[in-house]
């Protein structure tokens, strides 16, 4: 049988809030359908600069665990300017920043999911990843909805949501394919995860922004984060050349074969670690970072 087509490199792109507790005037206004109400407790890594979740993306645990962890890949992937850069992600404010931040917030929502809307932020004057390209002003958020070789359509109220392992994990790599593309297919499949998209135009009737609980430095978790995937096989780490630098081949190659096991390179992976665990990995890095506003 002929080859499943290939989404691009995973865009979720997450939610930004500055305003810590309760929005009581927010709350106040919400009509959302009390049988159809759900909390949702959901992570974004974003520039520090941003407010609110108007038109951008967010995730659960694991569905953040798995966009961050994809992130040590980028200065191999992104290092051939003529390779993987599908949908902008090499040039993702959200990966690339400089001020990057990581917010754990309460939502509500309407339980009527939609279509999940690809959220990001305006770059060179364009939103990433629409056809034909829209103009846009830079450092903007807008939501796209459309599959990945559709053309662009305007997103709508409802929350939009989706299985990421539904969406990145049912390609199989081809034998030949770097071990970047299978370690990516093994982690999606191991931890799973929801991706989410809140527009402006749902706001109050499928969507409000109830608390946000804790915002850190994404430095402090990434220094946490590195410390405990030594752990998980420091042999395989202190062999490498430069042990400590993550943007290394060899570094990277630990990482992913520490969580998902030593073939996880080249088929699909059976050893390494749960995907709960690896999300709880991740999880507890956040944990232990102080809270911006404390």
């Amino acid at each position: 049988a002929a080859p499943s087509p290939r989404p691009p490199l995973l865009r979720r792109l997450l939610l930004p809030v500055l305003l810590p507790l309760v929005f009581p005037g927010a709350a106040a206004a919400a009509r959302i359908d009390p049988d159809h109400a759900v909390n949702l407790t959901l992570y974004h890594v974003h520039p520090g600069n941003y407010t609110g979740i108007n038109d951008m993306n967010t995730a659960d645990a694991p569905g953040d665990a798995f966009f961050d962890l994809i992130g040590i890949m980028l200065p191999i992937l992104c290092a051939n300017e003529s390779s993987s850069h599908q949908g902008g992600f090499c040039y993702n404010p959200e990966e690339r920043a400089h001020d990057l931040v990581v917010t754990r917030v309460l939502v509500e929502a309407d339980d009527r999911f939609g279509r999940y809307g690809k959220c990001n932020i305006c770059i060179n004057g364009t939103v990433p990843m629409t056809k034909p390209p829209q103009k846009c002003v830079d450092g903007t958020y807008h939501c796209t909805c459309g599959g990945y070789n559709e053309p662009t359509r305007e997103c709508e109220g409802p929350v939009g949501n989706e299985n990421i392992k539904t969406t990145f994990g049912r390609w199989e790599p081809k034998p030949d394919d770097s071990v970047y593309r299978w370690f990516m297919y093994n982690l999606v499949n191991r931890v799973g995860g929801e991706w989410y998209s809140t527009t402006s135009l749902g706001e109050g009737s499928y969507w409000r922004l109830v608390e946000e609980q804790k915002r850190i430095n994404a430095t402090c978790q990434k220094i946490n984060l590195d410390k405990s995937l030594y752990k998980l096989d420091p042999s395989c780490f202190d062999a490498c050349p430069q042990p400590y630098n993550r943007t290394s081949p060899c570094n990277v190659q630990c990482v992913f074969k520490s969580m998902l096991g030593q073939d996880s390179g080249s088929k699909p992976a059976t050893g390494g670690m749960t995907g709960e665990d690896i999300t709880n990995l991740w999880v507890d890095s956040f944990e232990a970072c102080p809270d911006f506003y404390q």
